[in-house]
């Protein structure tokens, strides 16, 4: 088939497990707009129900879903805190759980002729188990937009959720839609907030204590302020992918805030672990829509 048809199809939603702040508009910059968001504690909907939360936004081609909110739903039993809420509205504003995202989606999906017999589901998460659970947004989607029986989820994403399958990848999945079929993306990075309100950490199945989450765009943050990553590892190009792209954009944001009298040109670690996942957003989406963007001008 030739991609260049799939232009009315291919509406790519881009979401991710749990969502954390209003979607700003197109081709804005989201990090550096998280000064003015932590002054704000009014939240649209309180996420009570989070245990996980990470940006979305609405459509990538010509069909638009509309004015979708970011929700958030629990990777784990644990009744979130006040701390944890407090901290949901302080540093991802207007937050709301999975369901409403899910419900929202596919009533505007289905409107656009979105069914389970000729659409196909594709997400481009972290690899973190917390993005797949019963509760998580793909899941969601997955019992609303595709086969019961046999709708899969192609499998776009590894570390920090970037579309780490290249041109081949998306090729292969682009080949699986059905004809004169509608094609469905979910993507974006993650990040946790404990029962105690630390942005970057969660608490999971088994463990005593909170772990970081998401561990690639920590890990990578680390990085950075430790002066950068070493030589090159053939076993470890995701995250090094994912610290070269995030060491300029830390960077300019360090720059704005060195007068604001914060440490290292953040308020605090929450601040720090937010601005760096709207970072992180950020380049899962140039990924994806670069990604979409030649797939639909090659015959394939």
């Amino acid at each position: 088939m030739k991609t260049s048809t799939l232009s009315a199809a291919l509406t790519a939603v881009l979401a991710s497990t749990a969502s954390a702040f209003v979607v700003p508009t197109a081709n804005s910059n989201v990090a550096t707009k998280l000064a003015a968001s932590v002054e704000n504690n009014n939240s649209v909907v309180s996420a009570r129900e989070a245990r996980v939360v990470a940006p979305i936004t609405a459509a990538l081609t010509a069909a638009t879903i509309g004015a979708v909110g970011l929700g958030a739903e629990p990777a784990n039993a644990i009744v979130a805190s006040p701390d944890f809420d407090t901290s949901v509205r302080t540093f991802f504003p207007g937050s709301v759980p999975n369901s409403v995202i899910t419900l929202r989606v596919a009533q505007k999906l289905k409107k656009r002729g979105y069914m389970p017999y000729n659409t196909i589901l594709g997400s481009s998460l972290c690899s973190d188990e917390i993005d797949s659970t019963a509760l998580s947004l793909v899941q969601n989607l997955q019992k609303n937009l595709v086969q019961a029986k046999d709708g899969g989820v192609f499998n776009l994403g590894g570390l920090g959720g970037v579309p780490f399958v290249g041109k081949s990848g998306f090729g292969a999945f682009l080949s699986h839609v059905p004809v004169d079929g509608k094609v469905v993306i979910l993507y974006g990075p993650h990040v946790g907030i404990s029962n105690e309100g630390v942005v970057g950490k969660v608490e999971r199945v088994g463990q005593a204590n909170p772990s970081g989450t998401c561990g690639a765009a920590v890990g990578a943050y680390k990085a950075i302020k430790a002066g950068g990553r070493g030589p090159n590892d053939k076993f470890d190009y995701q995250e090094e992918f994912i610290i070269d792209e995030l060491t300029p954009k830390l960077q300019t944001l360090l720059e704005q805030q060195k007068n604001s009298g914060a440490v290292n040109g953040f308020v605090n670690a929450n601040a720090a672990l937010a601005a760096v996942t709207c970072n992180m957003f950020d380049i899962v989406n140039d990924v994806m829509e670069a990604q979409v963007d030649a797939s639909m001008s090659k015959d394939g």
